[in-house]
């Protein structure tokens, strides 16, 4: 099936249509994420992210749901409490910026989505607002790698927070300009962000800190192979994430096929974020973790190198806040 952005922009809006038809509470309905952009796809997949805003206390707080093997909806509810107060969505990373950043309105009952944008887009540029949206992001980082300090004798327990706070740094550097990262475009979009602040060379350190230090040949089958039956068995736990639903399986696995030519430190990234969540939920004696092991063996990210990797993350962390306070001091905050 051909997957196009006028297929995407219909089925979202025929759903938005039945939904309102079915809801009387529902008083807005926009398109976020990577729908907004002229090629959506990564790896030939893509998911619609689609906000309901809803009169009455939201039903549940995000749904996904499956419409191929390549792409699906998932969709987030908000009580519309939750945008009574516009300015504080200025600071608000998620919700704000992707209010602020070329949403698409499907529903809009009596032009509250207007009026509410409008409250928020004042301002929101501003350098002020501009650093409440990012101070998050690397304060939690830094005391995320202070935490992670005590916790250097566990595979599983160290990597995923140790990338977690990659992303966090990331995202702070992303905010000054657009908005937070997304999972598959992690490393696609990140270098256009060190460029809005010209500081282009926290890219290479970024990926020095998930590569090894001398090149390796990348062996896709083996780790896709054992990433597979990794995803395979958190379908059988009982608190497996929403985002890895088994309808999301290909969403992840052909973006990583997808990158692995043409960029395969963003696919190496992509593989190491999914899988290593997955093995924190997932049993130590499970059939993919030797995979998973020998995976951050060749990847210098075991506990052998666990020291080593958090003196280069303290390092990558004090570029970025260095590179947050120039931004400040030129901003005149």
């Amino acid at each position: 099936m051909r997957i196009t952005r006028d297929l995407l922009l219909s089925t979202a809006k025929d759903t938005v249509k039945r939904r309102v038809f079915n809801s009387s509470d529902i008083v807005c309905a926009y398109l976020t994420g990577s729908i907004t952009r002229e090629d959506p796809l990564v790896g030939g997949t893509t998911d619609i992210d689609l906000i309901y805003v809803h009169s009455l206390e939201a039903p549940q707080q995000r749904e996904i749901i499956p419409i191929t093997d390549d792409f699906h909806l998932d969709i987030a509810h908000f009580s519309q409490s939750f945008f009574s107060q516009p300015r504080k969505l200025r600071s608000d990373a998620w919700v704000g910026s992707f209010l602020c950043h070329y949403p698409i309105v499907l529903h809009d009952a009596n032009h509250w989505f207007d009026y509410v944008r409008s409250g928020v887009f004042a301002h929101f540029f501003q350098p002020i607002n501009t650093i409440l949206r990012v101070k998050p992001f690397i304060e939690s980082a830094r005391r995320d790698w202070i935490a992670l300090l005590n916790k250097q004798n566990n595979n599983q327990d160290f990597l995923h927070p140790y990338l977690k706070i990659i992303k966090n740094a990331a995202d702070a550097v992303s905010c000054l300009t657009s908005v937070p990262l997304t999972d598959r475009r992690f490393l696609i979009d990140f270098p256009q962000a060190t460029q809005g602040i010209n500081m282009p060379g926290l890219v290479g350190g970024l990926v020095d800190l998930i590569m090894p230090i001398d090149s390796i040949e990348p062996d896709w089958d083996i780790w896709m192979g054992n990433w597979n039956t990794a995803f395979s068995s958190l379908q059988q736990i009982d608190n497996r994430p929403l985002s890895y639903s088994s309808c999301r399986r290909s969403y992840y696995e052909k973006a990583i096929l997808g990158l692995k030519d043409e960029n395969s430190q963003a696919a190496v990234w992509l593989l190491l974020w999914t899988w290593s969540l997955m093995a924190s939920r997932l049993p130590r004696n499970n059939s993919s973790q030797k995979g998973y092991d020998d995976l951050l063996s060749q990847l210098m990210l075991g506990a052998d190198n666990f020291s080593e990797r958090l003196t280069g993350l303290d390092q990558f962390l004090d570029a970025v806040e260095e590179s947050i306070e120039g931004w400040q001091a030129a901003a005149g905050i």
